[in-house]
């Protein structure tokens, strides 16, 4: 009976409380088949609830993990978890989910530094242009329900710090009242912030009216694609011909200066 009984004192030191007592009960009856002892423990509700996520893997194809690296990927999640201070999400239902979603600790990590720390700033009303893209993002959910569902989603942290630097580019678009015609993906390809985005953009929308009007005003027939070539330059530096051309017009009609000003040309001196 005592050796019982250290089996049990096993099963509860190592945090399988609930099993202890099934256990002992299945290897009192299966004395000399010790396989079908864990056959049947595996078979129980007890035990599927208690290794859920292993048996989500399976139904995703994945390889299952023993009982051992199962409980080792619980302690390294919560000593994760600890380390950024969110140690109340370090439920055995989470663990699941993470554990279901084939989630590294190492990956845990990374989406602790490429995201849950930005969208619990933005989740917190801090950034509610922020916010705003990443409802539309992920449309019917809570703000609280934000951060969590980016931590414990099946998203991995590079495609989730892309996505994260799209919706910044696309709030700098609702801070400077422009949408760029670049597109928020393409100028995240470039390397370019939300920072970046908001002075560029800023830029763009001061210069376009002035050279809209000095297009009309010098014969081009055509305003079409002066935005992107505006952006273009004062996003990704790219020199464009029609505006240098314009802005040299504009010298030589306004006495040595470009006359082209944040929102119409300006006037000749007056001598």
């Amino acid at each position: 009976m005592a050796g019982w009984e250290d089996l049990k004192q096993v099963f509860i030191e190592n945090g399988l409380e609930e099993l202890a007592d099934i256990i002992t009960e299945l290897a009192q009856n299966n004395l000399d088949a010790p396989t079908v002892i864990y056959e049947e423990l595996r078979k129980t509700d007890v035990y599927k609830e208690r290794f859920k996520g292993n048996f989500e893997r399976a139904a995703k194809g994945l390889p299952l993990l023993t009982e051992g690296e199962y409980l080792n990927q619980e302690m390294q999640y919560s000593k994760v978890l600890t380390a950024y201070s969110a140690g109340t999400l370090g439920t055995r239902d989470n663990y699941a989910k993470m554990i279901a979603g084939d989630i590294s600790p190492v990956e845990l990590d990374d989406r602790f530094t490429v995201s849950y720390n930005r969208v619990t700033k933005a989740a917190s009303g801090e950034d509610k242009a922020l916010l705003n893209e990443l409802k539309k993002m992920y449309p019917g959910i809570t703000n609280n329900e934000l951060a969590t569902s980016l931590l414990l989603g099946e998203e991995g942290s590079k495609y989730l710090n892309t996505k994260l630097n799209v919706a910044e580019i696309k709030a700098a678009e609702t801070e400077t009242g422009i949408k760029s015609t670049l597109g928020a993906s393409f100028l995240e390809g470039q390397g370019i912030n939300r920072a970046q985005a908001r002075i560029g953009l800023s830029k763009t929308a001061e210069q376009k009216t002035g050279y809209e009007q000095a297009s009309r005003m010098f014969g081009e027939t055509s305003t079409e694609g002066l935005q992107q070539e505006l952006e273009q330059e004062n996003l990704l530096g790219q020199t464009s011909k029609r505006t240098k051309r314009l802005a040299s017009q504009a010298r030589a009609q306004f006495g040595g200066t470009s006359g082209i000003t944040s929102g119409s040309l300006g006037k000749k001196k007056q001598i």
